[in-house]
């Protein structure tokens, strides 16, 4: 074997260039997927914990086991419409409002449950994640 037959030809380095090229190509629109799922799972977990954050307090006071008598009046007290939407402290931009739905009618009806919904909202006022329970109360 002469030394000029050792090593790689231009052809096949030209070659073996290409079929990189091309296996690029074929794995960029995955990464480039990959990348704006990971970003939409963020802005999402963001807006679960910041849900939950909104909700916990009601949970609390109207849970299972509250502390004194759970009265519907005071349960809605807690609703918080669109007008006066919570900002998120984090400083994401998305907001929350809480939805309380309407309190059981006579004293027969109690104890009963209460919907409540945590609804978060993109800056744009796009509904990215609504967070629904029921609450115990025990009177009117």
């Amino acid at each position: 074997m002469s030394r000029a037959d050792e090593g790689f030809s231009i052809v096949e380095v030209i070659i073996a260039m290409f079929l990189l090229a091309v296996i690029a190509l074929a794995v960029l629109p995955l990464m480039i997927g990959a990348t704006r799922t990971s970003v939409v799972n963020r802005d999402l977990v963001a807006a679960i914990t910041f849900a939950n954050a909104q909700l916990a307090p009601v949970k609390a006071a109207f849970g299972v086991d509250p502390a004194g008598p759970a009265r519907c009046s005071e349960l809605r007290t807690r609703a918080v419409p669109s007008t006066a939407a919570i900002a998120d402290p984090a400083g994401t931009g998305m907001s929350a409002t809480v939805e309380i739905g309407a309190c059981p009618t006579g004293a027969a009806s109690y104890p009963a449950t209460v919907a409540v919904a945590v609804k978060v909202r993109d800056p744009n006022g796009r509904v990215l994640v609504t967070l629904p329970t029921l609450a115990l109360v025990s009177e009117p």
